[in-house]
């Protein structure tokens, strides 16, 4: 068993590991009830051994208090390794926290229904939850209900996206206006003076200020301060219908045969392919985020690099503070929780794969 694992134990899952109930393991940890010395040893070898996290369960066990955090987010089929990856955190807090009480309730709804968010947090409500994480994409149709719960003092901490008309307990994600940043010193790094520059965007990104918009606009105030000179293109609004989208996309770099392409919104697969059937793997190929599909174009370099955000850290750090924060009574010290960027390429790929990339 690895480390990670160790640290990652519950007492169930060492009451197994131990062939004794959990009971029999909550009575020795707190040298409550009988037990035998054999058993004893065997417990607080098993303790040693796995490095078991020391935690306030004793208390929550004994008033049999429990903790439950609503996260309340949303989904899209196309890009289904991003809200795998949110999941997986969120799961991997509650195995860490399980033993103190905490539950989550998860309602997740398709991107492009607003509505069902909006009456599932009503209804979340309604059934008397406290707390609540909300990741939304169309905010403008949901924060007013965010800001009913925050003026009913509800916890309120908000996931990935910012909402500018809403004060939450904090914001956890990245920083966007920063990964734009770092997206014109790859463009610095990777591309020759002069290069021509072509920016991918989906046309469903449009007006999207929360992502899109904060990274355009760290990209676009980095670039005067580069001391290389790059010929930006008209940017491409690419259709958000998949079939239209790879269309459009080998349209645009067929007639515009760029130097340098710059992928905003999840099209690097497709970049990819064009530059790879046609024999362009020296245009420089950018973007962002890391999923199964464009695994294999960053292995050979069609793809330079990546700018990778750690979704699964970010959706357990939300987790865990706002648990830390009802449980324990630790505040927030910060607005905003930015977790770090990542830059992924060829020969660090292998450390940035999700073991459903494998």
């Amino acid at each position: 068993m690895s480390n990670n694992t160790k640290n990652r134990m519950t007492m169930n899952q060492l009451a197994k590991e131990l062939n004794i109930s959990r009971t029999t393991l909550y009575n020795i940890m707190h040298q409550k009830g009988a037990f035998s010395e054999e058993t004893e040893k065997r417990v607080f070898k098993a303790l040693e051994d796995y490095n078991f996290r020391a935690n306030n369960n004793a208390r929550n066990l004994a008033k049999h208090r429990e903790y439950k955090i609503a996260f309340v987010g949303f989904y899209s089929m196309r890009f289904k390794y991003f809200f795998d990856e949110i999941d997986a955190g969120i799961e991997r807090a509650l195995a860490d926290y399980e033993d103190d009480g905490l539950q989550i309730i998860k309602k997740y709804s398709d991107r492009e229904n607003p509505g069902q968010q909006i009456i599932d947090l009503k209804e979340l409500d309604e059934q008397g939850i406290e707390n609540f994480i909300v990741f939304c994409y169309h905010y403008e149709y949901v924060y007013p209900q965010i800001q009913k719960l925050i003026e009913k003092g509800k916890n309120v901490m908000l996931f990935s996206r910012r909402i500018p008309e809403v004060q939450p307990l904090c914001s956890v994600g990245c920083n966007d206006y920063l990964s734009g940043e770092l997206m014109m010193e790859l463009l610095h790094k990777f591309a020759p003076e002069g290069s021509r520059v072509q920016l991918l965007i989906s046309e469903h990104n449009h007006h999207d200020n929360l992502v899109v918009g904060e990274r355009l606009a760290g990209f676009y105030d980095a670039l005067p301060k580069s001391k290389k000179r790059f010929e930006i293109l008209e940017n491409a609004w690419t259709s958000p219908v998949p079939e239209e989208e790879k269309g459009e996309i080998r349209r645009v770099l067929e007639e515009r045969n760029p130097d340098v392409v710059l992928d905003f919104v999840c099209n690097l697969e497709y970049a990819a392919r064009y530059l790879e059937e046609r024999g362009k793997q020296n245009t420089v190929l950018l973007g962002y985020d890391v999923y199964p599909e464009i695994v294999p174009y960053i292995k050979n370099s069609t793809i330079d690099a990546v700018v990778y955000q750690d979704l699964s850290s970010q959706s357990y750090k939300a987790v865990q503070l706002m648990f830390e924060y009802i449980c324990y009574g630790k505040r927030m010290k910060q607005e905003n929780y930015y977790l770090p960027l990542n830059v992924v390429f060829a020969s660090n790929c292998v450390y940035f794969e999700c073991s459903d990339m494998e």
